[in-house]
């Protein structure tokens, strides 16, 4: 696991350059074994930081040239399946100075070009640069589960790991706030791939590829994308066994490295049942982490001690209190290096410095949920939709009105037109009227963001494709939090229910082997597989989630109003104070729970302060 960053020039002839050094060090956290740097002619500069995992000599080091002199890599990441390649290419006759996948990927996209990513079973994100043809290929893996970030002007094009890599670039100076970026953070709390905060910076999006030339060309492409639908093919025992040894093998997999491995342990079903493949896959003493908060709603340490004595592993707890929760925003802030309106980044934070006191390398139960379908109250409401989007307007309205009186539940997806409307206002941080009273210059949604747009009323159909939504939308921001959050500790997170084999089977499972409506239970194979295992039941996931709520009303108030409630503006954006300070008043009396609006609110104005000082033009 490492750091990458570099830079391809269309003219040789620039005065603005960039500072290597100082680029370099910004992701030292990401990579502090070893550092590398190479310019192998006037277009090209790469930049390397490592966490050294797999081969820990010197052989490992990065930029990596190969053997001819062509062709530069810059590697982030570990693919699982490199010794199985390193076998193909040694047949077709190619020599290895290293036991490291890094060579293996090199070697590997020079040997079949853009094809060889497909064959990678890992996660990654790489540049490689052709110093005869003078084009840069950039690739990020299928998932989402590493970054890659980049810039593209009439100069050149920037990358790098972390977002604030390209605002330290001379290029990005005069680039302006991207008004659709900006509407989708406040929408849902983070901006998706293939957008980024300023104009003409961008997040590659996960499966896919872009190759350019020092003329200024691009071509781009994907290697692989999660189906929208497929006709189930694994049901029943059959997609049980499935699940469970595609598990097995993929645990075993990511146990593959050259120093100790541990894991995160929650009080759920995802990570205690990697926990327990991973010891029945070794010998060796395993140790577990997790993080508490003391809150009865979000505290789940008894039943993470609980798995792990019954699984006998060697488990750790830390604690956050309120007296760390300033210094934890501020470290927060600074590990995200872009806006990041997700709290639980501080517990992954926490429990990420509490394994690398002794790991470099853990184990993470994160995307058992949206392959699975182990978000019963989201999936199962829109699939409940199917039926009540048939009723016309004015008996939804009036079901609403209902709920509300009655239950006190606000199920504004009953007054969407469209299932993907309603999936849309399941993940909204505010309601949307709501948000364009804060803001009113609100940047529209994007024509060229489709997330959670989508339509019909077949159960099966809505079934797949709210997953898939949940795969290339949230997942995503998930694995955005996990990477953040661990290498600002040096720490790499291996994620197995990711493993390509894993992906696959779930991509056949049929939904009805995997959810119940009426119990609002998901994830049944992953149950079925760890009940094999483990006696100790769960009574209810908690979610890995802190207080924000009371922080809001206690530690962080303060702060919220100097940083956010003395605004006129954040980023050139208007805002309403008025409004906003009586929706904050109301989230601190306890009227409402305004916190998952208002925290990406306070982290945007924080993260302006610390990162964004050049003067901004006004959106109006």
């Amino acid at each position: 696991m490492c750091g990458i960053a570099g830079e391809l020039r269309f003219r040789t002839n620039q005065s603005a350059c960039a500072d290597w050094d100082a680029i370099s060090s910004m992701m030292s956290r990401r990579g502090p074994d070893d550092r590398g740097f190479w310019s192998g002619d006037e277009h090209c500069t790469l930049v390397f930081r490592r966490l050294a995992i797999i081969d820990l000599s010197p052989r490992g080091h990065q930029p990596m040239t190969a053997g001819n002199g062509r062709y530069t890599l810059v590697f982030n990441g570990e693919v699982y399946n490199f010794m199985d390649l390193r076998k193909q290419l040694e047949h077709r006759g190619v020599t290895f100075r290293s036991l490291s996948d890094s060579e293996v990927v090199l070697y590997a996209l020079i040997e079949w070009g853009t094809e060889a990513l497909a064959k990678f079973n890992g996660m990654f994100a790489l540049g490689l640069y052709d110093s005869v043809e003078k084009q840069l290929l950039l690739a990020r893996d299928y998932a989402g589960m590493k970054p890659l970030y980049y810039l593209l002007c009439n100069d050149g094009i920037v990358f790098g790991s972390q977002y604030d890599q390209l605002l330290a670039h001379p290029w990005s100076a005069d680039f302006k706030v991207s008004e659709e970026a900006l509407g989708l953070y406040l929408r849902l709390g983070y901006i998706p791939a293939p957008w980024a905060l300023k104009e003409n910076t961008h997040l590659l999006e996960p499966g896919m590829w872009l190759e350019v030339s020092a003329e200024g060309h691009c071509r781009r492409g994907h290697f692989y994308m999660f189906p929208q639908y497929a006709e189930p093919s694994l049901k029943g025992e059959e997609a049980l066994e499935a699940v469970d040894e595609a598990i097995s093998a993929a645990v075993k997999r990511h146990l593959i490295s050259d120093v100790p491995v541990g894991a995160f342990l929650s009080g759920g079903i995802d990570s205690p049942l990697v926990v327990a493949k991973m010891r029945s896959a070794s010998s060796k003493v395993i140790e577990t982490f997790t993080i508490g908060t003391g809150e009865k709603h979000t505290d789940e340490t008894a039943d993470a001690r609980a798995y792990a004595r019954e699984i006998g592993v060697e488990h750790t707890v830390g604690y956050i209190s309120r007296d760390q929760v300033l210094d934890l925003t501020a470290d927060v802030i600074d590990a995200c290096g872009e806006p990041f309106g997700d709290y639980s980044v501080f517990p992954t934070l926490m429990v990420s410095r509490l394994a690398r006191r002794e790991h470099k390398v853990v184990l993470s139960g994160d995307g058992g949920d949206e392959l699975f379908w182990g978000y019963p109250s989201r999936f199962g409401r829109l699939i409940q939709l199917t039926q009540d989007l048939r009723s016309p307007l004015w008996v939804r309205r009036l079901q609403w009105g209902m709920k509300r009186v009655l239950s006190r539940v606000d199920d504004r997806c009953l007054l969407m037109d469209s299932i993907g409307n309603g999936h849309r206002v399941m993940h909204a941080r505010f309601p949307e009227a709501l948000l364009k009273t804060l803001f009113p210059s609100l940047p529209a949604w994007p024509s060229g963001c489709h997330a959670y747009a989508y339509e019909g009323c077949d159960p099966d159909q809505i079934a797949q494709i709210s997953r898939w939504h949940e795969l290339v939308y949230h997942l995503t921001m998930v694995l955005m939090k996990v990477d953040r959050a661990s290498m600002y500790n040096s720490l790499e997170v291996r994620v197995p229910l990711l493993d390509r084999q894993v992906i696959d089977v779930a991509s056949k499972i049929d939904w009805h082997d995997c959810l119940h409506v009426g119990q609002k239970l998901g994830k049944l194979p992953l149950r079925y597989t760890l009940a094999r295992m483990v006696k100790y039941k769960t009574l209810g996931k908690r979610g890995f989630e802190v207080p924000m709520a009371a922080w809001l009303r206690t530690s962080l108030k303060e702060m919220f109003e100097e940083h956010v409630l003395k605004r006129t503006d954040i980023l050139g954006l208007e805002i309403n104070r008025r409004d906003l300070r009586t929706v904050f008043e109301s989230h601190v009396n306890g009227r409402y729970n305004y916190a998952r609006g208002l925290w990406p609110l306070l982290s945007l104005a924080l993260w302006e302060k610390r990162y964004f000082t050049r003067p901004q033009v006004r959106i109006h």
